[in-house]
């Protein structure tokens, strides 16, 4: 299997593209142990769906086609069926597999899917394109009194990048002595203010540090997140010295992970992420809405899709549930439900056009967000569709 953060925009493009004249299988297995260490439930509802896909095939009448799908369906099931295997690597799983047998492509996460089974034309990858959009690549910082450990979270998977101690500062003189000044029966020394303002300078230079690096690999790396995690009392301190233009990136977690090996740390990142990642999504549907209504962002299909001919879109967020109507012209142009090419020909009816609006998207370089629910909640007017506008 290949790991699914290996996909990039020109591979995600390319995927989308292939296209089988039987068919093509899209299995996501979802492999995530919980309380069914040996996937034995996953693997049996797994083979459910499957055996449903065979037998509605076989139940309808293609003639020799019907019957080379079926024996397609038949020389996939142990390549869908190994997908559940407890000794199988990550927790989400994906075959995409041509019905014909000239190609096959297996991808694993660390980031758990729901169990799907589709048969269609070409690659259904919306739950792989959910999947990339929450696994986006963000910077983990944890801190602790003696250390700093800076790593980078992807798809669920964590990276340590580097490590900061804070080193112990020693004086060359303490000056012994009682003075007066605080409770009865307490007395401050020399020595203890002089240890006291040590420390507050070492944690200060310390942090600063720790800044610092978090703000170089941010702007390397391009993270757009920052998981910051210090306890009750490092993580608001860490979070207020991140400059202005990362502020809006930083996501606190006041738990204690410092004492966490990387498995256990990066379950706790992704629980937090992920909750990050429901909260984007809702302001990210809002800020569209405010878009359109300033005239910098499309509702609707018909306004999308317009949008997309022109190459002005810069982010794309729809309803993967919604199955979208249209067409596409000759030349490749989307057009939403009976709407005419500017010549006044029709163009030819596309029942994939939710891929092809991705695909567009995606070829002149656009972000692409699918939000579940999106129809039922703020876009409900525009049926789940909508985009930022670079112009």
């Amino acid at each position: 299997m290949t790991a699914v953060e290996h996909l990039d925009d020109d591979a995600l493009l390319e995927l989308a593209r292939r296209t089988d004249d039987l068919g093509v299988v899209s299995v996501y297995a979802n492999a995530g142990p919980g309380e069914d260490p040996n996937l034995e439930g996953r693997a049996i509802d797994l083979r459910n769906r499957y055996r449903e896909l065979q037998r509605r095939i076989a139940g309808e009448s293609f003639g020799d086609r019907g019957r080379e799908v079926s024996a397609g369906l038949e020389r996939l099931r142990p390549q869908v069926e190994s997908l559940t295997h407890p000794t199988g690597s990550g927790r989400g799983r994906m075959l995409f597999a041509a019905l014909s047998g000239d190609w096959s492509l297996r991808f694993d996460s660390a980031l758990p899917v729901p169990n799907r089974v589709v048969l269609d034309d070409a690659p259904f990858i919306h739950p792989l394109l959910e999947m990339l959009d929450e696994g986006r690549p963000a910077g983990v910082v944890v801190v602790s009194p003696d250390e700093g450990r800076l790593l980078e979270w992807r798809l669920g998977r964590l990276r340590t990048l580097g490590r900061l101690e804070a080193a112990d500062v020693e004086a060359p003189h303490e000056r012994a002595g009682q003075i007066g000044g605080g409770p009865a029966g307490q007395f401050h020394t020399p020595m203890r203010e002089q240890r006291q303002a040590r420390q507050r300078e070492r944690t200060e230079r310390f942090l600063d540090r720790v800044i610092e690096a978090a703000v170089g690999l941010a702007g390397e790396r391009r993270w757009a997140r920052i998981l910051v995690s210090g306890g009750e009392r490092w993580t608001a301190p860490v979070v207020a010295r991140f400059p202005d233009h990362l502020r809006d990136a930083v996501i606190d977690d006041p738990r204690v992970l410092s004492g966490l090996g990387e498995p256990a740390l990066a379950a706790a990142a992704t629980e937090r992420l992920r909750e990050a990642h429901a909260q984007h999504e809702r302001r990210l549907v809002e800020r569209v809405r405010d878009a359109a209504h300033a005239r910098r962002g499309a509702l609707g299909l018909s306004e999308v899709a317009a949008a997309l001919n022109t190459g002005r879109v810069a982010h794309l967020v729809y309803d993967p549930e919604v199955r979208y109507t249209g067409s596409v012209s000759d030349d490749g142009a989307v057009y939403a439900g009976d709407e005419l090419e500017p010549d006044g020909r029709p163009g030819t009816a596309e029942p994939r056009l939710t891929e092809r609006l991705v695909e567009s998207a995606l070829a002149t370089g656009a972000g692409v967000s699918p939000v579940e629910g999106a129809a039922r909640g703020r876009l409900t007017e525009a049926e789940g569709i909508a985009a930022l506008l670079r112009w």
